[in-house]
């Protein structure tokens, strides 16, 4: 049991540096037949001799188009596209993300984002341009974009199948059970560690292998720009439109001050004025008192 242990942690070991070892072999190989004579023409090959097997690229590629369309006809578009790559199913097209956004009535952008299998995306790129055209407008923008991930898909392969026969030794060793208690514990440790990164492998294999078997499609819809007025009276719209905002804004402030004042005016009035009647009358009472002091002043045989 301790000598399976042993070749358990190496052989973990080693599987975190397969992928940069296999690298840096490849590297060398590819520099060192570089350097090599090329063999003479119709040479035979040597019996024997193993042929290096050819793989076929794997590429992932992105398209992104642009169209120019009347205000109006954006949301048309898009929403026919949208459609047809819903009914086409997930399997063949899938939408990503769809958004939109208009300020006024000439200013509109939109963006739709898919991913279609490479027939989806002929048959999209060919109809395009007449679909623009069609609703007023023109594809203003065509741009390809592509990733090979040959090498990250062979790489990411070769070290899912060392893992596979990880797992399957370390499956084996905890199927004995002829070690310690903590031996086993440790054998179990180490089998969750290797089952969790093969199944993070395969995941990272899966979405490569996604990539390249379908592509991605992104379309940019805008408004096309007017370089002129709707008509002569635009200004004269425009200049109403700004007025009756002004008063508008003018009005409303006006209504903020009435609306704070008036709980003041209610509360405050009332006092006011009966301040004002106590000391009308205080003041008539003094002046009564003058008078009195004054005539009994003038009258002495009063």
């Amino acid at each position: 049991m301790r000598k399976e242990l042993i070749w358990a942690a190496a052989a973990s070991a080693l599987l975190a540096g397969c992928q940069d070892a296999s690298r840096q072999h490849l590297e060398e190989s590819v520099d060192m037949a570089l350097m090599e004579p090329a063999p003479p023409a119709g040479a035979a090959s040597a019996p024997g001799s193993a042929a290096t097997p050819v793989v076929a690229p794997s590429i992932a590629y992105a398209y992104r188009f642009g169209l120019e369309l009347p205000a109006d006809a954006v949301p048309t578009v898009m929403g026919r596209h949208e459609q047809a790559c819903i009914a086409a199913g997930p399997s063949v097209c899938q939408v990503i993300g769809a958004s939109s956004s208009r300020m006024g009535r000439d200013s509109v952008e939109a963006r739709l984002e898919m991913r279609a299998a490479p027939a989806y995306v002929g048959r999209f790129r060919a109809a395009l341009d007449g679909e623009a055209r069609g609703a007023g407008g023109r594809v203003s923008q065509q741009a390809v974009e592509s990733e090979d991930l040959t090498r990250q898909l062979v790489d990411t392969e070769a070290r899912m199948r060392a893992m596979e026969t990880l797992r399957d030794r370390l499956q084996q060793l905890l199927a004995t059970r002829s070690g310690t208690l903590e031996q086993l514990l440790q054998v179990e440790r180490e089998l969750a560690r290797v089952q969790g990164e093969l199944d993070a492998t395969r995941s990272a294999l899966a979405v490569m292998r996604t990539r390249v078997q379908t592509s991605r499609l992104d379309v940019t819809y805008s408004a096309a720009g007017r370089l002129a007025p709707d008509s002569a009276a635009r200004p004269v719209v425009d200049a109403l439109n700004s007025a009756s905002y002004a008063f508008m804004t003018s009005l409303g402030m006006l209504i903020l001050v009435i609306a704070s004042v008036l709980p003041v005016l209610l509360v405050g009035a009332p006092l006011i004025w009966l301040l004002w009647r106590w000391r009308r009358r205080v003041r008539a009472r003094k002046a009564a008192e003058a008078a009195r002091k004054k005539k009994a002043e003038g009258d002495p045989s009063a």
